[in-house]
């Protein structure tokens, strides 16, 4: 499957300066020699048992670029990349899971990638709101239990993740026995307990193109 990631220029790339310059990521810190709280900051950038979240490591980035320390700002950027796709990844594997589950009508595998809580949600196309995990769950057993089987591909899928929470736009080309059609769709992903959980299903017709 072609997986479109989506990233800003903080995570990837080279470091971005002001004005669009690019900086030199070998250059030395001004000062010479490195704080102990600096060279504290390159081991844990470099680490993978850094305790800072995604977002706090952005921050230290922007402040590293701002302090002109780029040997540490290449570190951190590395770090927040590596981060970045490792979390990509798993939200990868499981919004594969729960395609895996409406392909093959298997609710138990469906109930296993829904989340819980009173946010949980689920528009299914030309259909209201389905909130909280037993009623959207409800709305799963009926569609499964069809004896009408779907063949879904997907295509022009795109997945932005952070260490809590994941987010995949895709279209669904849906073939049954009787129909083809297309849906786009967007899948919100919630890490609760350790694991990725869906929490939003949203399902609508394809709009025509427009011209930005």
């Amino acid at each position: 499957m072609n997986v479109l990631y989506q990233s800003n220029n903080r995570g990837g790339g080279v470091v971005g300066c002001r004005g669009g310059q690019h900086c030199i990521l070998t250059a030395r810190p001004r000062g010479g020699r490195a704080s102990p709280k600096r060279a504290s900051m390159v081991a844990h950038a470099s680490g993978n048992d850094d305790p800072r979240t995604l977002q706090r490591l952005v921050e230290d980035l922007d402040s590293a670029i701002d302090r002109e320390e780029y040997e540490l700002a290449a570190s951190l950027r590395d770090e927040i990349q590596k981060r970045r796709d490792d979390n990509r990844l798993a939200v990868e594997e499981a919004n594969d899971a729960f395609y895996d589950a409406f392909r093959g009508g298997n609710y138990v595998a469906m109930a296993k990638i829904w989340g819980s809580g009173a946010h949980v949600q689920c528009i299914h196309p030309a259909a209201e709101c389905i909130a909280g995990r037993e009623d959207v769950l409800a709305s799963w057993k009926l569609i499964l239990a069809s004896s009408q089987r779907m063949d879904i591909e997907l295509e022009d899928v795109r997945i932005y993740a952070t260490d809590t929470q994941g987010i995949v736009t895709v279209v669904e080309v849906v073939d049954t026995e009787e129909s083809r059609g297309r849906v786009v769709a967007t899948n919100i992903f919630e890490k609760q307990k350790g694991d990725w959980k869906l929490v939003l299903h949203h399902g609508g017709s394809v709009p025509r193109k427009m011209n930005f």
